[in-house]
């Protein structure tokens, strides 16, 4: 599969990875990119930096959008321009497939940064689910994670809210724990950093192992004592609310998105 990423920031730059990770050569992977430090390190994964107009000169299976939003729909009209028969795969946040020129040739997607390590995972939505194009935007992201195929792209809204921004919400969270084991460890951070990256991995051991997290939080606390108390502090402050607010402030955003184009 030949793949032309347009926009090579942060989840293009995610995506990329994983795909080298799992085995993509280089060689079919082009980029369309113009900060000079970024060709810079693309160049250093001995990836091809190509012009937009070289477009029609090579040949490829899908070129996936992964620019502003704000930016997108001009540059839709571009690809359109230089490589009609190619599949678009829009990974561009709140621009649905009707506000673009050609719909019929949209995919969206809407992957993680946990592409990165082939642990992501992407929601996944055309119009025409049987087509070929929408088939090998289902191999490419299968290579880097898992796939949600969406009935509706109405969907796209929540699914962006929970995995795209939730992982960032997760982090600011994981930050608090880090900080708070850094002012015990104070004389040596580069061993807090050790034993906390061993805390995060061990949660998802703890999950393969149990799937329940009303059972994995009873391993924990006991009548009376010190997690008691700090759950139930949790409860009172309303943490649920809180993270609730926060997908549904992301989802929010994203349907602005949608709306202003």
């Amino acid at each position: 599969m030949k793949i032309c990423f347009l926009g090579c920031g942060n989840i293009a730059q995610a995506i990329i990875d994983g795909l080298l990770k799992n085995g993509i050569s280089s060689s079919d992977i082009a980029c369309i990119e113009r900060n000079e430090q970024r060709v810079e390190s693309l160049r250093a994964q001995n990836l091809k930096i190509i012009k937009l107009e070289d477009l029609a000169l090579i040949d490829l299976d899908l070129i996936v959008l992964a620019v502003k939003p704000k930016d997108a729909l001009s540059a839709e009209k571009s690809i359109s321009k230089m490589a009609p028969k190619v599949a678009i795969l829009s990974v561009v946040a709140g621009i649905e497939i009707e506000k673009y020129s050609q719909p019929h040739c949209i995919i969206r997607a809407m992957p993680n940064t946990a592409c990165a390590f082939c642990k992501g995972v992407t929601a996944l939505y055309a119009e025409d689910h049987n087509s070929t194009a929408f088939n090998n935007a289902n191999k490419l992201f299968t290579r880097v994670g898992h796939v949600l195929v969406l009935q509706s792209e109405e969907e796209m809204h929540r699914f962006t809210s929970i995995i795209g921004s939730g992982q960032a919400f997760l982090f600011q969270v994981l930050n608090i724990y880090l900080q708070e084991l850094e002012k015990i460890a104070s004389s040596n951070h580069v061993a807090a950093k050790s034993m906390f990256q061993d805390f995060i991995s061990s949660l998802g051991d703890s999950f393969s192992q149990d799937q329940n997290f009303e059972s994995l939080i009873s391993k924990i606390k006991s009548p009376g004592g010190t997690t008691q108390a700090g759950l139930e502090s949790l409860e009172k402050n309303n943490l649920d609310m809180i993270l609730q607010a926060a997908f549904k402030a992301a989802e929010d955003r994203s349907i602005e998105i949608s709306n202003e184009k």
